[in-house]
């Protein structure tokens, strides 16, 4: 059954590919959240294939901040965690 459904999931190209692209994403920010030195870095924002995504750590607070919508530009990636970040305090 699980056979059936890998199978169902990969065989479409388009959706394998984003599902890789997930996974990679997400093993890239393990990566840094595993280095001590990258964690003193308060956000990171990254390209990607839509636009301009974003995370930042408040270590006060204990929070994390996740734009997983795509932005036009850095600038714009800024701003919208930004303003995410002083909704929450």
């Amino acid at each position: 059954m699980i056979d059936w459904l890998v199978n169902k999931l990969f065989w479409w190209t388009p959706l394998r590919n984003s599902i890789i692209q997930e996974v990679h994403m997400y093993d890239y920010i393990k990566s840094i959240m595993d280095d001590p030195e990258s964690m003193e870095t308060g956000s990171l924002y990254f390209p990607g294939i839509d636009g301009w995504r974003s995370w930042s750590h408040d270590k006060e607070a204990g929070r994390y901040y996740f734009n997983d919508i795509p932005e036009e530009n850095m600038m714009a990636a800024i701003s919208a965690l930004t303003d995410m970040e002083e909704k929450n305090k």
